[in-house]
């Protein structure tokens, strides 16, 4: 194929270019959908995330409380009640009433203790306090621990793809948390505001990316090291007369470190990463392929989003997205330009994710609202 440029190209068609590249040919009309990394997901998959939210914010307010700011601590013990909204309330009530009641009043109690505290930062937090909160917070930990047990089978909780789900949207977690600490005047979610970047080459492209859009494949054309490549130093020389971003919450900034830093990276190690090496190792042991990999724990697994040469085999994917989650937790401590977070997520992490699990991109129309989604 012709190495091609299209850095020549006017503004508005460079941009309706790309935006195909990144979205598809969709013949929904584009002001339909938010063009997000959103995939399609089980509702356990949008739970276990839901919760991994709610403990990372209930685990803030300790820390806060712990440096004497009762300010942030109270901006994260409103967060976490907010999170738990009436369609969890009631997945979890199906299940067990008293695990219900138990996590809705023990976040309200958690809320009111918080708030009871005075703010004024010249006195400092009762220890007496500050320790029966931490206790507070513990409990929760037990009871969302509890609902998780009676709200998800075992089965799925084995489920490697599922896991993915869930850090795919811890990933979009972080993107919307870092989006509202940096006040950036777009949403850092929707991979379409990458195409606004100027002077985006695709050179050499001879190699085929295979990505999934709703229910159909598609193949787009081109070197995706080299399009990651082209796309992160254009997004450093675009800011580079940039030298600090701002923070202007500092409640959603530590959301997004925490979540980044210790949610997204402890679910990696403990869990989505020791079930993708066991069900690559079962895989070999049935068919003798070392580059093949079916993963078939998973119903969800599309069929040909597989490992296909050497370059490509399981251990070394694991290994990228394991070094890409890490850079994304740098790029929230450094204070990372939006577009370059949005870079590590949407250029380098999202896809590793469909290429190992075969997750599939739905454009939605709103966010926020629950709607169907496909049962893991």
């Amino acid at each position: 194929m012709t190495a091609q440029k299209i850095s020549f190209m006017p503004n508005h068609m460079r941009y309706l270019l790309l935006l195909f590249i990144l979205a598809g040919s969709l013949l929904t009309p584009a002001s339909h959908f938010a063009y997000a990394h959103t995939f399609s997901s089980s509702e356990s998959a949008e739970f276990l995330s839901l919760v991994d939210q709610i403990r990372a914010e209930t685990q803030l307010v300790t820390m806060n409380l712990e440096n004497n700011n009762v300010t942030l601590a109270q901006a994260h013990a409103q967060k976490a009640v907010v999170l738990l909204d009436n369609f969890t309330i009631s997945e979890i009530r199906e299940r067990n009433n008293r695990i219900a009641d138990s996590l809705v009043s023990g976040l309200g109690q958690l809320e009111a203790n918080v708030t009871s505290l005075t703010s004024d930062s010249q006195e400092q937090i009762p220890q007496g306090a500050i320790q029966d909160i931490n206790e507070s917070v513990m409990s929760l930990n037990d009871i969302i621990s509890e609902a998780e047990t009676v709200r998800v089978e075992s089965d799925q909780q084995n489920n490697s793809t599922m896991w993915a789900l869930v850090l795919a949207d811890l990933v979009n977690t972080v993107l919307a948390d870092y989006g509202n600490a940096t006040g950036a005047p777009f949403d850092l979610t929707d991979m379409s505001n990458l195409a606004g970047m100027e002077g985006i080459e695709m050179d050499h492209v001879d190699n085929n990316m295979t990505m999934m859009m709703g229910d159909e494949q598609m193949q787009i054309s081109g070197n995706s090291s080299e399009y990651s490549m082209a796309m992160e130093a254009n997004s450093t020389s675009s800011m580079s007369n940039t030298t600090l971003t701002i923070i202007v919450d500092e409640a959603a900034y530590q959301s997004a470190q925490y979540i980044s830093n210790n949610t997204i990276l402890q679910l990696f190690t403990d869990t989505l990463k020791p079930l993708t090496i066991s069900a690559n190792e079962t895989s070999l042991a049935e068919t003798g392929n070392e580059t093949s990999f079916d993963n078939s724990s998973t119903s969800m697994t599309q069929e040909g989003v597989q490992s296909s040469t050497p370059d490509n085999n399981v251990t070394s994917n694991i290994d990228a997205l394991e070094e890409r989650l890490i850079q994304l937790r740098d790029d929230i401590a450094d204070k990372a330009t939006p577009i370059e977070v949005m870079t590590t997520a949407h250029v380098h992490i999202h896809p590793l994710l469909m290429q190992m699990y075969g997750l599939t991109i739905v454009a939605e129309e709103g966010q926020g609202e629950h709607t169907d989604h496909i049962e893991g």
